[in-house]
This record gives structure tokens, sequence and C-alpha cells, in this order.
């Protein structure tokens, strides 16, 4: 069990905080009222996402009653009203030679979080249900090369993800590199947008002490959150590269699983 009481908690969303995949809201109304009832409580929960700015993530942190939302995994913070706070960003000529690398070995891209996804010539077959959602379009289509806050990319074995995270390592020292999806996707930002970083930006924000702070996820990018607050809590349905990161293992993400682990971190801290 954690060795502090906790004063903040950051969530990750898929995997961790949307339990409930069958809902059109995601999530339990459990989960909802739980962390509503901290952040009134002045125990403020932060949702800490690889997801972009969208109306979904502000909606949510709002019904939350959040002040801040860390997007694109600290590429973006943004606060309830989406003003931005801070924003970091991959160059433009960096991501061309990414975009001309992902190309060669025929992946599929996504900018941004946005509604596009860039697929080789012949059509991707979605078998994920949020990639039925995306407009499909090929690379010959792929917009004027701009500034970018994060590129997800897949379409690779597990075993290929792990060597094109290796080969993209060695090629770019500017970017960070995050592999999510249960091994089968790469998240790509500046070297300075992690989770971990932008959790103490908030901290510092809030002047709350980030050695005070726990995180809730359960993927590669979540563990970045590791050398800048108290404490990582790794959901039980992490990998095993995960949890061995973590400082405590919770509950399953579903039926309310962050609701039930931080309620069991709550009141193993106050005995």
């Amino acid at each position: 069990m954690l060795k502090f009481q906790p004063k903040i908690f950051f969530l990750d969303l898929d995997g961790t905080f949307l339990d409930d995949k069958k809902s059109p809201k995601l999530i339990s109304d459990e989960n909802v009222e739980a962390m509503k009832k901290l952040n009134d409580s002045g125990i403020p929960v932060i949702l800490s996402t690889g997801r972009g700015n969208s109306e979904f993530v502000l909606d949510l942190a709002n019904r939350i009653h959040s002040q801040y939302v860390i997007c694109q995994n600290g590429g973006l913070i943004v606060d309830k009203n989406n003003n931005i706070l801070a924003k970091h960003e991959i160059k433009k000529d960096t991501v061309m030679e990414i975009i001309d690398i992902l190309k060669k070995e025929n992946l599929f891209f996504i900018f941004n979080s946005g509604k596009t996804i860039y697929c080789p010539h012949f059509k991707l077959k979605l078998v994920r249900a949020w990639l039925k959602k995306l407009e499909q379009k090929t690379y010959e289509e792929v917009p004027k090369i701009e500034n970018s806050t994060k590129i997800l990319t897949f379409g690779k074995t597990k075993k290929g993800i792990l060597k094109l995270r290796d080969d993209l390592a060695s090629k770019f020292n500017q970017v960070s590199l995050h592999v999510v999806s249960k091994g089968y996707s790469i998240e790509i930002n500046d070297i300075d947008a992690t989770k971990g970083k932008a959790e103490k930006f908030v901290c510092d924000l809030m002047n709350i002490d980030s050695q005070y702070a726990v995180h809730l996820g359960d993927s590669g990018n979540d563990t970045t959150t590791v050398p800048y607050i108290g404490a990582f809590v790794a959901m039980k349905n992490s990998q095993r590269n995960v949890k061995k990161q973590a400082a405590y293992i919770g509950f399953n993400y579903k039926k309310a699983g962050v609701a039930r682990t931080i309620e069991k971190i709550m009141n193993k801290e106050n005995k």
C-alpha cells in the first residue's frame, strides 16, 4: 500500500477510468460520482489521457468537477473551459521525417488525436470500435505537414511495434515513444510531452507537492509519471511490464475499478 496520504489523483481514461465500453457514456455512474465527490471534498481528481481535448473529454472533466485536463500525454494541458495552459509540439521537420518512415512501413497513423486515419492505398479493415468512427484517407491525402502534439501509429505485430519503437528512438532523440493498446500501437510526442511532466506542472499550478500525487493507469505512457509523483498505481488489467513499475496494483478497470481502488487507498491511508 502507499506510504502517504494522497492529496491529488490523476486518471488515465482508456483501460482505466472508462469502465463501460457498452454504454454510450463509456463510463459508469459509480466512477463519475466517486470522482466528483473527491473533487468536491477538496482532493483534486484530474484526467490525464492520450486523448485530445475533445468535447467528450472536456464534458467528462466537467461532470466530475475537475479544474484541468492533461491531453495527448502532456502535449496539451487545458483548463475546464478548454483554455490552453501548456503545449508541447513535435517540430514540423521531425514530423515529416517520422511520417516518411511510417509510410515506408505501410503503417496507419493519426495526427493530434484527430478524426482522420491515414492509410496505404488499401483500406484498413477496422476491428477496433473507436476506429470505425474515423474517416479513412490515403497517404496521397495527407495534409501539409505542420507541428504536431501527437502521432498515433499502428499496423504491425507486437514484435514489429517494439522494433519500430526502437528504430524511431535511435533516430529521434527529441521525441518520446510509448507502446499502448496492449502492445499494438505507438504514441509519439515531443520529448517534453509526458504525463509525468504534465502532472508535475498541474501540481505546481495548484500548489500541491507532487510527491503526494497518485496516478492510476494501465499503459506504457502512464509509467512516465513514476519519477515525478508520489506513486503510480497500475490497474490489474495492465501489461506485466507496466505492473512492474507500479507502487501498487489496483482492481481491474471494469465495474468501477478506479472508484474501488481509490476507496481502498483512502481507507487504508486514513487508518
